[in-house]
């Protein structure tokens, strides 16, 4: 049999905050040793300045290192054929959050050594590595996280050895689903999402709440026959929590668009929207065209549905006198139809030099009118503040920043942004917070003003 442990250091103990900071696995097959791995992690968002405090190495490393998501094949191709084993629960949660937050799916531990030294030391409340090696009266070094990883073999294969064997995780999982019991023990009743997972750690179902607790159990009590049947499929169910419903709305639709779950039916397929582009014809004339194209080619444009497009595009027409044809709301080979802002560039009745000059200005405008900024919302606890970073009118993600933290200009806002992809859904979700709340200007921090 081949067993993955796996050991790493975080930023602090609160699992939906914590950052793996430092991480190292060691593969073992049939007791010997197959591969080792170990590195340092950027913390993306920075570090508070009291988790710096308490680091016990040197936080250069950490900012001369690469983030998660670059390692995370490397750490995949290692672990991927193998039981996976971690210290304790609180480590497992740690460990799948990092890789849900780059849309990774991964899913639970094989064993957690805490749980399975509860056979052997009842008293015990809480594990230890060096005393768990004490108890079990094993000699081994514990003097890096590499060493660790040693020890947790010998611990785990000293349990395997006795007469008790040790529980599978997935096996008590599979129990509890035969029981028709799902645990929502540890669910809070606050804003963020949610998933629900399938018997080998899947993701089948991800949705948002103001109440994940509430709305989970909304789900279980339906009669509803798309209800029943997720419920049939369910085994676990875990959450992320937000502060907020609106970073609850994209952290959704992020998920539900990079790990496609089997019975999410909404945002599984992105539509595509439209552009507005400009382009010089065979005359000269500078024509603008609104395009509709397929959002992975136009990921740094600014988004439009077909109403919104055609309102702009009229705007502009009479806000800056352009003729209808040549600002893509009439397709004619003659002049277009308004004679009250058009000034006759479609009939040659006007210099296109001048012409041009407007439809250059109208293009400013619409530049002007896509600022950078971020919204302000709330924290998942009271000591930070949510935001969601939006620059040249273009989501660029979210991010929570501790009430203490030193904000003096843009790029320390940036150092707490977890980027996410913009695309035709979180325009929407932007839009409608706009229309929610249009009173609340308090919430709007434009970035300039830095």
């Amino acid at each position: 049999m081949d067993y993955s442990y796996i050991n790493f250091v975080t930023s602090n103990n609160n699992p939906s905050r914590a950052q793996i900071l430092q991480i190292a696995i060691s593969s073992y097959s049939h007791g010997r040793l197959e591969a080792q791995f170990q590195t340092y992690i950027n913390a993306v968002p920075a570090l508070t300045k009291t988790e710096k405090e308490f680091l016990a190495f040197d936080y250069s490393n950490i900012r001369a290192a690469p983030p998660f998501c670059d390692i995370v094949e490397a750490l995949v191709e290692i672990i991927k054929e193998t039981k996976t084993v971690f210290k304790t629960k609180t480590d497992v949660a740690i460990f799948r959050k990092a890789f849900r937050e780059i849309g990774y799916p991964i899913g639970d531990a094989s064993f957690i050594l805490a749980n399975l030294l509860k056979n052997y030391f009842p008293k015990k409340r809480e594990f230890s590595i060096s005393e768990s090696l004490e108890l079990l009266n094993i000699s081994q070094s514990t003097t890096n996280l590499l060493d660790e990883c040693e020890a947790m073999e010998k611990i785990f294969t000293e349990i395997q050895q006795s007469n008790t064997s040790p529980i599978s995780i997935n096996a008590a999982k599979t129990a509890f689903k035969k029981a028709n019991t799902i645990s929502l023990k540890n669910i809070p009743t606050s804003s963020g999402v949610y998933f629900f997972r399938d018997s080998i750690g899947t993701v089948i179902y991800v949705g948002k709440a103001i109440n994940i607790l509430k709305r989970v159990q909304s789900h279980f009590k339906s009669k509803d026959v798309f209800e029943k049947s997720l419920y049939k499929e369910t085994v676990t169910v875990d959450f992320e929590e937000t502060g907020s419903e609106t970073i609850a709305l994209l952290l959704e639709s992020h998920y539900i668009q990079s790990l496609k779950p089997t019975f999410n039916t909404q945002q599984i397929e992105i539509l595509d929207p439209y552009i507005i582009t400009f382009k010089l014809d065979s005359k000269g004339i500078l024509r603008i065209q609104p395009v509709q194209k397929s959002y992975k080619d136009t990921e740094n444009e600014f988004y439009y549905n077909r109403d919104s497009v055609l309102k702009t595009l009229t705007e502009i027409q009479q806000k800056f006198k352009l003729c209808k044809r040549f600002a893509g709301l009439e397709r004619s080979a003659d002049k277009c139809s308004d004679p009250v802002f058009c000034k006759g560039i479609c009939q040659g009745l006007e210099d296109t030099l001048d012409y041009n000059l407007r439809v250059k200005s109208a293009l400013n405008f619409m530049d002007e009118q896509r600022p950078s900024y971020i919204i302000k919302l709330k924290g998942r606890n009271s000591f930070e503040t949510g935001f969601v970073m939006i620059e040249h009118g273009i989501y660029q993600g979210y991010g929570f920043i501790e009430s203490d933290a030193s904000i003096r200009s843009v790029e320390d806002i940036e150092g707490y942004v977890k980027r996410l992809s913009h695309n035709y859904f979180t325009s929407r979700i932007i839009d409608q917070y706009h229309k929610s709340n249009k009173r609340n200007t308090e919430t709007i921090l434009f970035l300039n003003k830095f």
